[in-house]
């Protein structure tokens, strides 16, 4: 249970990297940070939490 539990959070943590990423690369152009940009940002999220539950399920069917 403790390594299924390292590996979401190890998947979780690059899924927050790449929204900060996102995040400050979407502030840095000449329009500011947009909708669009929120919205990818968000998409982003949802993605990470998508592949954190997919890890843990397929770590939990495989134990």
């Amino acid at each position: 249970m403790n390594a299924i539990v390292k590996w979401m959070g190890i998947v979780f943590a690059i899924g927050v990297a790449l929204m900060y990423i996102e995040y400050r690369f979407a502030k840095k152009k000449k329009e500011g940070f947009t909708p669009t940009d929120r919205q990818r940002v968000t998409g982003i999220f949802w993605i990470t939490i998508f592949f954190c539950l997919l890890v843990g399920g397929v770590m939990w069917l495989s134990d």
